[in-house]
């Protein structure tokens, strides 16, 4: 009973894949990245992305950490809907790629707008933490989704 009991506490001590609770935490900072970019929310964001995150936005510009956090901070943007569908994750040992469905409505400088599109994500996890390094978005007609 001695032996089992070590055995299982050995063991327990292991350090082991948690891909499920790897992904259920990536799933969470996904939704927590759509309400950061309601509520302007840059510096919680920050803790969020890699020092060289990049993201290629729908109309094909590309901004670093530092020019997407201004971005999020710029008010003249009000988002009102942020949502993210049909998130898929596709794991390659400590990077998480996530594909999924994207709708934002909001005003920016006064004039509103509805995009519905796709995104890309890279995770990657460094120090036990889990950062995104890149996103990529792609505007699709709404009867595309």
């Amino acid at each position: 009973m001695l032996r089992l009991f070590t055995l299982v506490l050995l063991l327990s001590s292991l350090p082991l894949p948690q891909t499920a609770g790897d992904e259920s935490q990536i799933i969470a900072f996904e939704n927590l990245w759509n309400q950061m970019q309601i509520t302007h929310d840059a510096d919680a964001m920050d803790q969020l992305l890699d020092p060289d995150f990049v993201l290629t936005d729908y109309d094909g510009s590309v901004l670093n950490k530092a020019q997407f956090l201004a971005s999020l901070r710029d008010k003249s943007n009000q988002l009102t809907v942020e949502v993210s569908q049909d998130m898929k994750l596709h794991r390659h040992g400590d990077t998480v790629i996530v594909i999924g469905a994207t709708h934002e409505k909001g005003t920016l400088k006064g004039r509103p707008y509805e995009h519905h599109g796709r995104f890309t994500d890279t995770w990657v996890k460094r120090d036990y933490r889990w950062l995104c390094i890149a996103s990529q978005l792609a505007l699709v007609p709404k009867s595309g989704m």
